[in-house]
């Protein structure tokens, strides 16, 4: 039995084109600066 993330894995895999909508959360844990924080984009 497969679970949702082996589910997800195959819709990826057999995809030609997949999108992902992310928040901005995921970049600032990444290292990029968001727009209100100081020392952000408004700056």
């Amino acid at each position: 039995m497969s679970g949702p993330i082996e589910k997800i894995a195959e819709l990826i895999v057999d995809s030609l084109r997949i999108v992902v909508f992310v928040g901005a959360g995921l970049s600032t844990e990444s290292g990029i600066p968001d727009f209100r924080s100081p020392g952000g984009v408004w700056d």
